[in-house]
C-alpha cells in the first residue's frame, strides 16, 4: 500500500513520459538524492482505477521523482489543456487500498478553486499531503482539489 497523486477528468488524459532518461545520483553518506531537477522529468500514466475514487471516467497517476516547481508548472499546463474539454479536474492524493468497512472509511478533504487561482504552492500541498495525518489511524484522509474554467 502506498500513496497515489492523479488527475482525474471526464475527458480522455493523454499519457506523459520524461523526454529521455535521467540518472538518480544517492549519497549515502550525506543523506541526498537528487535527479537534476529537470523539468521533464515526471510522468503521467494511466491509471484504472480512478472510479474506486471518484466519480470520473479518466485518470492518470503522477511518477514523480521529486517536487520542483518547474514540474509543477508543467502539470499546471497539462490540467489548464484538460479544462479546454472538460468543466472540472481534480487532482487526488490517496491511500492505495482495497474496499473499506462502513468505520474504516477514509476522511475526504475536498475544496475547489478557479484554474487561474492555482498555485506551485496549491500543487506542492496536495502533492504531499499526509494521508495518515488524522487522530484515528484506522483511517486515513483522501485530498481532492477541484479544479474549474
Amino acid at each position: 500500500m502506498s500513496a497515489c497523486v492523479f488527475i482525474a477528468a471526464d475527458v480522455p488524459l493523454p499519457e506523459v513520459r520524461p523526454s529521455q532518461d535521467y540518472l538518480l545520483h544517492i549519497n549515502l553518506d550525506n543523506g541526498i538524492i537528487s535527479d537534476g531537477g529537470t523539468d521533464d522529468n515526471y510522468s503521467l500514466l494511466p491509471f484504472d482505477e480512478v472510479d474506486l475514487y471518484c466519480n470520473k471516467k479518466y485518470g492518470v497517476y503522477l511518477e514523480l521523482p521529486q517536487f520542483t516547481d518547474g514540474r509543477a508548472r508543467k502539470i499546471m499546463e497539462y490540467i489548464r489543456a484538460a479544462l479546454l474539454q472538460a468543466d472540472c479536474v481534480e487532482i487526488w492524493n490517496v491511500w492505495l487500498m482495497g474496499c473499506w468497512e462502513y468505520d474504516d472509511r477514509p476522511y475526504i478533504r475536498k475544496s475547489t478553486i478557479h484554474m487561474e487561482e492555482l498555485t506551485v504552492d496549491d500543487m506542492k500541498e496536495i502533492i504531499n499531503a499526509e494521508n495518515w495525518d488524522n487522530k484515528d489511524k484506522n483511517r486515513p484522509s483522501f485530498y481532492c482539489l477541484e479544479l474549474i474554467r
